[in-house]
């Protein structure tokens, strides 16, 4: 079997959770068997210059090379002036603005459900989406061309992830060449970003989607009907978190960590994240002994100030898996994801979890008081943190917990036999309808 696989970024350090789930997930198919070609932007990270204007940097040389086994060829690709991003931006932010006066609730808000985002996104002209996929990109046709030109060679179409123009360029790719396509959406349901009608298109007319949780595989089939979304889950690789590679102990010396109890805080420093709900509750705490640990680029480049913080930026990969056996607790209070593979990585290192009990796709991921606590704000936060640094012998039953619920169901060997088994069925569904036309 032949795949070719589209993403709009690859990081080979895998600083994010979207880079990371693509690439290993990938990797692991590649040891399945699997004949795979990954087409990517030159790009390692985004800057973002604006809501709708990004920046692709060239972070890598085009052309091929081989990443860990996997065959990656890298495009150039072009990024909006940024006063076009911006002119771009406040189009789009005006049009939200008025469909929240018209529903009568602030952009934004907790009254901003699901179903009003959706429902904006359908009505709504056009002419937002096509400003939306310009804006967000990327612009990469020295990347579809060769794409064109090579789809014929290949059994299936695998292309990632929401909010980008990739889905939508590489779906209709795949339905004029013939081939089946399956998407890895990594969809955010509370996000506006990622309610377009470009990308619902993309969705229905995918030959299946990855979803992450039982509820987005359900929200996903509620919403767009004519989608057939296939729950998969998210994973980690058992061999990166043995006691042989992660140490703890050379995290905390390394920072300065030694006596501290540390809440650590792994993910981009931006709004969506809410580390500032991490921030608060530490001050809530009021505790000289305990230091929260952020690491992750620094997006929206706020400073903290406050003595409980130590903002650490982005590490390398091996000082990640450290920080993960160093920590007491972990904690990522983030209101958008579409799983959270960070949680599995610190119950791998037996570690309790708290996670935002507002975003769903989270809350059906930890066992609320088994694995961790789902937490409604930083008050909420503080009086888990509490319990977890004051109650060793629970935090370590909840991490034990947690460890177990991973290797007995999110391991890449598990998820690469779902996909693998699901592309036999795609290719063989798409050739059995050609055979009938």
């Amino acid at each position: 079997m032949r795949a070719l696989h589209v993403f709009p970024l690859l990081n080979p350090e895998l600083a994010s959770g979207s880079d990371y789930y693509q690439f290993m997930l990938t990797r692991e198919l590649v040891r399945l068997g699997v004949e795979i070609d990954v087409y990517t932007t030159w790009s390692g990270h985004l800057e973002l210059r604006s809501a709708f204007g990004i920046g692709w940097p060239a972070d890598f040389a085009t052309g091929s090379s081989l990443v860990d086994s996997v065959r990656v060829h890298r495009f150039a690709t072009a990024s909006l002036p940024p006063a076009l991003g911006h002119a771009l931006s406040r189009a789009i932010l005006r049009r939200w603005q008025r469909e929240a006066e018209r529903d009568g609730c602030a952009l934004g808000s907790a009254e901003e459900t699901v179903e009003v985002m959706h429902r904006r996104a359908l009505a709504r002209p056009m002419l937002y989406d096509y400003l939306a996929l310009r804006g967000r990109g990327p612009h990469t046709p020295r990347l579809l061309a060769a794409a064109r030109r090579a789809a014929g060679a290949y059994d299936v179409i695998f292309a990632g992830y929401a909010p980008f123009s990739t889905l939508w360029s590489v779906t209709r790719l795949a339905r004029r060449a013939g081939k089946p396509v399956v998407l890895l959406p990594l969809f955010h349901p509370e996000d506006r970003y990622h309610h377009f009608q470009s990308l619902y298109w993309s969705f229905e007319h995918a030959d299946a989607l990855l979803a992450q949780t039982t509820y987005s595989a359900a929200l996903l089939q509620r919403l767009l009907p004519a989608s057939n979304p296939v729950q998969v889950g998210a994973a980690v690789d058992p061999d990166d978190y043995g006691d042989e590679r992660c140490d703890g102990r050379r995290f905390r010396a390394r920072y300065g960590l030694q006596d501290a109890r540390v809440v650590l805080c792994v993910g981009r420093k931006e709004h969506h994240k809410r580390y500032d709900l991490a921030v608060a509750a530490l001050e809530r705490l009021a505790d000289d002994r305990t230091v929260l640990v952020l690491i992750g680029r620094d997006i929206d480049q706020k400073p903290i100030d406050s003595p409980y913080v130590r903002f650490l930026g982005p590490l390398p990969r091996q000082d990640v898996l450290d920080a993960y056996d160093a920590c007491d607790v972990f904690l990522l209070p983030s209101e958008h994801e579409s799983f959270g593979i960070v949680f599995l990585e610190a119950w791998m290192r037996r570690k309790p979890v708290i996670g935002n009990a507002a975003c769903r796709p989270v809350a059906s991921v930890i066992g609320d008081g088994q694995d961790g606590f789902l937490a409604a704000g930083a008050e909420e936060i503080a009086a888990g943190l509490r319990v977890l640094l004051e109650d060793p012998a629970r935090a370590r039953a909840m991490g034990d917990a947690g460890h177990a619920k991973v290797i007995g169901r999110y391991t890449w060997s598990h998820i690469a036999g779902i996909v693998r088994a699901l592309y036999d069925d795609v290719i063989a569904r798409r050739r059995r309808r050609a055979a009938a036309a």
